[in-house]
């Protein structure tokens, strides 16, 4: 089909171009420059500041060329005396009420007010009255500042709100020559994307709390590299200054991201210059940890390993935080050092990304036409899926969700359908009849991923998609860089490339089993709070079955601090490496700041204890040169026997809800992040409440058969019947007393008492 199109003429020259192209777009694939503020191309047009005046035959005034769709024989003249006039006096009467103080604005060098003025603009302002004054800044939450005096009323901030994030944090206060960007009800904006409208304002009126006042953009070094703070490895920029992080921005990725990221990419990367970071290495003597050197600390490694009785009591866990080439190197001095095949980066589930992986490419999530979202809320998991997602939703594309609660973008949707845990197949075999003749994506998440049904549903999702390939299947499960760690080997059933090995090795998971009534010789943990993930009282018993546990981490965790040697390791803003995402895709990593002389990468310490174990490990060539692909084929087994599970109208069952912003050990060190971490609340639909006589604010106690937890809890009828939402992440709800794997299902009782 041919595609239509106009033929014009923009300052003498034919022009021609498809229909619905706007005169603005086509001027500037010209390579004519005409300013603009409110207009964004991410955002249909708006026509809010009237800078990008055209002249247009026929036509009596001047015309907005954003605004203005090109036709046929029209004819434009940008360069005119009236059109340069036109834009010469927007600009002087949005310089009307600005303060002009550049010199200590944070846009200041990056500004387009700044730019458009001097280069389009008067030399000099006729305006000599007294200017508007506020108090500034003026918080509009603990990472965004607002300076309303700079304001130019683009709207570019408000309709990111309404249009890409669809959270609506940001909006105009009152009318006229009063109108002001705020939030709603006057409250603190409540976004997961609010750094986004910081990139996209025109002039200094929104600006970052944790940049402010701290570098020029003049005096940072940029760095390209990859977010790994979750699995979709978000492009980014790292701006560095004296060889510290001063802030870090999205890079456009078009593939990815586009040119977004979530807040904890912006705003996430103060841990890597927290003070309370690991600074030196620390060994065990007289049942206390104490400095040491670097050399005393492998040594004492190397003996302990020297000493193990045999191979098959030596485990190492971790994984999700360290690169590709990290991992590679970690399993490499496990199985070819040192001789143990019980290598996992997963933690507690041994059944983990058996099926992870994304078929569809993100980009392609904007041209989808139907969604359907299995249990994943997608702004707390994957929250930049949600803003492709969006994308596709403004051009006419429908989404339903099915799962365990409401997420907060059902507003969006053409279908929400709530049922309990352990209704999952019931209620998946009901609608996917529905869909049948569609073409679209599905997308599976925590809910009906760590799920009792989880092999039944799998069945179920593999079956249709082999009868209706016009459907992908996406598996959204893992952390961080959890692909990536399994593509190196750091799984007990694969080795690197996804080969298999010829002895599998035990999963985490049965390792911590085990260790409960065998002891263990050797463990190493590399970046994860493992004390964190088990009951307390098999903690104990698990901890002393243990010889010697090593753990390299960038803070001293709980677990840490029940080490005998602990190492201190580097971030991911300091690394070199790869990052393998959820669909598969490679990404690099570039150290944006100085690397201090006395740390090491998780790489090199590995290499270091190798050495001191008289061998010498590297990255194999054959594995480097398949990190050099765009993407890693999916690799998934297909589900053979499944058990059927009980359902109860009379229980009351759990699904575990993860948030973004956690309590996180890296979060806690987020000074400005973790402010946005929101009180945790047990959830259930006031029905529930009602049957148990509970009260909505009131602390409740959840009861299973391993372990109580007392948590508030908040009625909302978001939630389904027979279901308690128990939220994941928060040292006030300690769930890891239920448990080291929370699969959703869990039969609970909840009643009055702390």
């Amino acid at each position: 089909m041919t595609e239509e199109t106009v033929t014009f003429t923009i300052d003498g020259n034919t022009v021609t171009v498809p229909k619905g192209t706007t005169v603005y777009t086509a001027c500037r694939n010209l390579g004519i420059d005409i300013p603009i503020f409110c207009y964004q191309d991410r955002m249909p047009p708006f026509g809010a500041c009237r800078v990008c005046l055209v002249e247009v035959e026929k036509m009596p005034k001047l015309q907005s060329s954003c605004t203005l769709e090109a036709h046929e024989g029209m004819v434009v003249k940008t360069q005119s005396q009236i059109a340069k006039e036109g834009r010469k006096e927007i600009l002087e009467f949005l310089l009307i009420n600005h303060p002009l103080d550049c010199p200590i604005c944070d846009r200041g060098g990056e500004c387009s007010l700044q730019d458009q003025a001097l280069k389009f603009g008067p030399g000099k302002s006729r305006f000599f009255e007294e200017k508007r004054h506020f108090t500034k800044p003026y918080p509009l939450g603990p990472v965004l500042m607002l300076d309303r005096e700079r304001c130019i009323s683009c709207a570019r901030c408000t309709r990111f709100s309404d249009l890409v994030s669809g959270d609506h944090a940001l909006e105009f206060i009152d009318r006229g020559y009063k109108t002001e960007v705020g939030a709603p009800a006057g409250g603190p904006c409540n976004s997961k994307y609010i750094g986004n409208t910081i990139m996209i304002c025109p002039v200094g009126a929104l600006t970052s709390e944790v940049y402010r006042f701290r570098a020029r953009p003049w005096d940072n070094l940029p760095t390209e590299s990859t977010c790994t703070l979750c699995p979709i490895g978000c492009s980014m920029i790292l701006d560095s200054r004296d060889g510290k992080i001063m802030r870090t921005r999205s890079k456009e990725n078009k593939d990815v991201n586009d040119i977004w990221l979530c807040d904890k990419g912006w705003f996430g990367y103060e841990f890597s210059s927290s003070l309370e970071r690991l600074q030196m290495p620390y060994i065990r003597k007289n049942n206390t940890l104490v400095p040491t050197s670097w050399d005393e600390a492998f040594s004492f490694i190397a003996s302990k390993i020297k000493a193990a009785k045999n191979t098959d009591s030596i485990a190492a866990f971790g994984g999700n935080v360290l690169t590709c080439e990290e991992n590679y190197l970690y399993q490499k001095l496990m199985r070819d050092v040192i001789g143990t095949v019980h290598v996992d980066a997963r933690i507690g589930c041994d059944f983990e990304h058996e099926y992870a992986g994304m078929e569809i490419a993100i980009g392609d999530i904007e041209h989808l036409s139907f969604a359907l979202l299995l249990g994943v809320d997608l702004t707390e998991e994957f929250p930049i899926l949600w803003l492709r997602l969006k994308h596709a939703l403004n051009k006419g594309a429908k989404a339903t969700f099915i799962g365990h609660y409401a997420p907060e973008i059902s507003r969006y949707l053409e279908k929400t359908i709530l049922h309990s845990p352990r209704k999952e197949l019931e209620t998946l075999t009901s609608y996917l009849d529905e869909i049948k003749g569609r073409r679209g994506a599905i997308f599976v998440g925590r809910q009906y991923l760590h799920s009792v049904d989880r092999d039944a549903v799998f069945k179920k999702l593999f079956d249709f998609c082999k009868n209706n390939p016009e459907f992908s299947l996406n598996v959204l499960e893992g952390k961080g860089n959890s692909l990536g760690a399994r593509y190196a080997g750091m799984h007990p059933d694969f080795l690197p490339l996804n080969e298999s090995p010829t002895s599998k090795g035990q999963s985490s998971f049965q390792i911590v089993n085990r260790t409960l009534n065998t002891p263990l010789s050797y463990l190493h943990i590399a970046g994860v709070n493992l004390r964190g993930k088990i009951p307390s009282q098999s903690w104990e018993l698990f901890r002393k079955n243990i010889e010697c546990l090593v753990v390299q981490d960038l803070f001293m965790t709980k677990t840490a601090l029940s080490a005998d040697v602990v190492l201190p390791t580097l971030s991911f803003v300091e690394k070199t490496g790869s990052f393998i995402n959820i669909e598969g895709r490679i990404q690099k990593l570039l150290p944006g700041k100085d690397i201090p002389d006395n740390l090491l990468s998780d790489g090199d310490i590995f290499i270091k204890i190798a050495e001191k174990l008289g061998s010498k490990i590297t990255c194999d060539l054959s594995f480097i040169a398949k990190l050099q692909q765009e993407r890693i084929p999916i690799i998934r087994s297909e589900p053979e026997t499944f058990q059927p599970v009980s359902f109860s109208e009379n229980e009351l069952y759990a699904t575990f809800a993860p948030s973004l912003f956690d309590q996180g050990v890296r979060m806690k060190h987020n000074l400005h992040l973790i402010q946005l971490c929101q009180k945790p609340y047990v959830r259930m639909h006031p029905s529930e409440g009602t049957k148990r006589t509970l009260q909505n604010g009131q602390k409740i106690k959840i009861t299973t058969k391993e372990a109580s937890v007392s948590c508030v809890v908040k009625f909302d009828e978001r939630c389904a019947k027979n279901t308690v939402v128990i939220p994941l992440g928060f040292d006030e709800v300690k769930t890891h007393e239920f448990g080291q794997v929370l699969l959703n299902g869990l039969t609970v009782e909840c009643t009055y008492g702390n």
